[in-house]
């Protein structure tokens, strides 16, 4: 203490200082052995580049701003522009799902506009990318959508409300439980033709860049012979859902003018590089069918 106390003024400021710059390394160096996580409601956990993005995000339109920016991907939290999901449960038993869309006042939401044809879109997917479920929920007059849903098998779902309100799109996603042993798996290897119910998809070979317009054309045929008359399912003559591998961040791709008989096109924007899992829907014969994809994109 008589050592310290002797030094000059000018002395004991320096060495505070100095004690002040090992504080704020220290500091520096612990923060940085932690990677910085933002998670929505439901257990979502951004990715590098949601992360970055940050608030901004979950105050983005999920449709409104997808297409035109391409950088927005939704799904990945409980709440967005003053909307915010809330279920019944998280861990879910067969039968149903009951769930409410509450406005910035806490209140539920009852009025809806129409996207797609419906009010309501839910989809339900295992966080591997099995099991995938489109459902169109019912609104009571309390504001609460019921839906008929079982979980085929144990794992973590995540389950998409995509709506409207106002002319504003957004689709809102939270986590529910199915007990049981559950080993995740990776996405499937990328395939070039999908097949269900006896029709085979075509995937057409095109190049998929991170933040660039991405032509997606699949081709539809049975018993080799390309399917000329296919109908409308909501609306248009398909619909496809894509889905990021790791965070599940939600693509709802619109789809494109059809210009050839049995060839259903769409444009993407894929916002990062990485593997995508694609649920493409369309309608023949008065049944929906729906066969899945992996993709690759490339930066």
């Amino acid at each position: 203490m008589e050592k310290l106390s002797s030094l000059s003024t000018g002395a004991r400021v320096g060495l505070f200082g100095l004690g002040l710059a090992v504080a704020f390394a220290a500091a520096f160096l612990l923060g940085s052995a932690f990677d910085p996580a933002e998670t929505g409601a439901g257990g979502s956990h951004q990715d590098g580049a949601a992360h970055e993005r940050g608030e901004e995000e979950t105050e983005m339109s999920a449709h409104g701003e997808h297409q035109e920016t391409a950088t927005a991907p939704g799904g990945l939290a409980v709440a967005a522009d003053g909307y915010t999901l809330r279920t019944d449960s998280t861990r879910l038993e067969p039968g149903e799902l009951r769930f409410q869309i509450e406005g910035a006042d806490g209140k539920p939401v009852r009025d809806f506009d129409r996207l797609h044809e419906r009010e309501m879109h839910l989809i339900v997917v295992r966080r591997d990318g099995a099991h995938f479920q489109h459902l169109h929920p019912e609104l009571g007059s309390d504001g609460t959508w019921t839906a008929p849903l079982t979980l085929p098998a144990a794992g973590v779902y995540r389950a998409f409300a995509d709506f409207a309100v106002e002319g504003d799109d957004l689709t809102l996603a939270t986590d529910l439980f199915a007990s049981g042993r559950f080993e995740s798996q990776p996405f499937p290897a990328p395939v070039a033709v999908a097949a269900t119910g006896g029709y085979e998809l075509r995937l057409e070979d095109a190049p998929l860049l991170a933040g660039q317009p991405a032509a997606l054309r699949f081709a539809v045929s049975r018993d080799g012979r390309e399917v000329a008359d296919l109908q409308d399912y909501l609306g248009a003559k398909g619909h496809l859902v894509v889905l990021r591998e790791g965070d599940l961040a939600f693509l709802h791709v619109h789809p494109d003018a059809q210009e050839e008989p049995g060839v259903i096109p769409f444009t993407a924007h894929f916002p990062t590089p990485g593997r995508y899992r694609l649920y493409l829907q369309f309608r023949h014969r008065g049944e929906v069918r729906t066969a899945e994809y992996t993709v690759v994109v490339r930066r």
